[in-house]
């Protein structure tokens, strides 16, 4: 099989403990839709309601804040964010928190953060959005237990059976002894997953899985 950079191959090992993570199959190629399989599921919620709309605006609110600083990508480096995967249209390029936190969800420190190329910003770099991950078993309709963010508007997706190599590449539909024989660490089934376009509006949606924007 052929190795792949997974766009949001995101399967760095976090304080030597996290689960990897990686992006929504809608958002990935083709060939990497049929390398890995994944668990996501796009279930029927109901309507917000204003309560959901207000504290959900809030949080995000704090994340603007939060993460206004790593609009220069040399302080998001600072803090232990590293780039992994390449630059792929609609998803940008990851920068993943690899030291200086504690791993699971916090609204003010995400995991991952999303950039563009953009030659006028300081390092060359754009800041778009940020993904979180979560940690919670699967409720019957496909998502997670008591999400962060309400199910009536953000929809998490999570990944099975993903193998990183050394060299922060991954590898799908590899079982666990294969995976170690080439030096790789094996994940059965990532955590949750979410991006949350803060600073470069979606036309799809500030929770979906890409933004047809980012380029």
């Amino acid at each position: 099989m052929n190795r792949i950079l997974v766009p949001i191959a995101l399967a760095v090992i976090v304080e030597a403990a996290v689960p990897l993570f990686a992006q929504s199959p809608s958002a990935l190629q083709s060939d990497m839709h049929h390398a890995m399989s994944h668990d996501e599921h796009s279930a029927a919620a109901a309507a917000p309601t204003f309560a959901e709309l207000e504290a959900t605006a809030a949080q995000l609110e704090k994340a603007r804040r939060a993460t206004e600083k790593y609009r220069n990508v040399h302080q998001a480096e600072a803090d232990g964010y590293r780039v992994v995967g390449p630059d792929v249209a609609g998803m940008g390029i990851h920068f993943v928190r690899v030291s200086g936190h504690a791993s699971g969800f916090d609204v003010e420190h995400p995991a991952i953060l999303l950039y563009e190329k953009d030659t006028a910003s300081e390092g060359g770099y754009a800041l778009v959005g940020v993904s979180y991950l979560f940690d919670a078993e699967a409720d019957p309709d496909g998502q997670p237990k008591n999400p962060p963010f309400p199910k009536s508007l953000a929809s998490w997706h999570r990944h099975s059976d993903l193998c990183v190599l050394p060299d922060r590449s991954v590898k799908g539909q590899l079982t666990d002894e294969q995976c170690r024989a080439e030096g790789g660490q094996f994940t059965a089934l990532t955590q949750w997953m979410v991006h949350a376009w803060i600073w470069k509006d979606s036309p799809t949606g500030v929770f979906s899985p890409t933004n047809p924007t980012v380029r």
